[in-house]
């Protein structure tokens, strides 16, 4: 009786160590997704770039016509030159207000020519642009951008992220998603910057 006493104890105390580490490991997948800039930036990287938009200032609110629940037109970007070396930018539009490992992916655009530092608003939703960048997918698995439609009564950040690259990406635009391009983009960012918008779901 007490050999049977001892070892459910034991049993029921593995079982309790089991519950803890699944929980663990499921709290480590909750929490703010890991944004690209946290992933693609080097240690002592260059000074960083500063982003703009003449459709919203930073920390402000976005409008209806840039979202689902408008035209769903892209806003216009600008950011000041990156340093020497620079070959081509990448901006990379997240959602980071969500409960999951990855962000929502609203804008995957490479091989900006270095000579670019803006955006007009309403970017084609082409592969491929006139002036030789690049779109990748949304989360929807579509070309180009689309814009923010959070829950009802949620309001979520918009991270607007640029990066001036040393390189140009070798990427076919059918299969450039977020991750193929954060992955092509590691150890070739010369610098980066961002500009947040937010936006409450209706």
């Amino acid at each position: 009786m007490k050999k049977f006493v001892s070892t459910s104890a034991v049993s029921l105390a593995a079982v309790a160590l089991l519950a803890a580490a699944a929980f663990a490991a499921e709290g480590q997948e909750a929490g703010p997704p890991l944004l690209a800039n946290k992933i693609a930036i080097p240690s002592g990287a260059s000074a960083r770039l500063l982003v703009t938009s003449s459709a919203f200032t930073n920390g402000g609110a976005l409008e209806d016509k840039y979202t689902q629940n408008g035209d769903n037109m892209s806003p216009s970007l600008a950011w000041t030159k990156g340093p020497l070396g620079t070959q081509s930018y990448v901006v990379l539009t997240e959602d980071a207000g969500v409960n999951r490992h990855d962000p929502i992916v609203h804008w995957v655009i490479y091989n900006i020519p270095s000579t670019t530092t803006e955006l007009p608003q309403n970017v084609p939703a082409d592969a491929k642009l006139e002036n030789g960048s690049e779109q990748g997918k949304n989360v929807r698995g579509a070309v180009g951008y689309i814009g923010p439609k959070p829950p009802a009564g949620q309001t979520h950040p918009y991270h607007f992220e640029v990066f001036a690259l040393n390189n140009h990406l070798n990427i076919d635009p059918a299969k450039a998603d977020r991750q193929e391009v954060v992955n092509a983009m590691k150890n070739h960012v010369l610098t980066s910057g961002e500009i947040v918008v937010n936006y409450a779901g209706k």
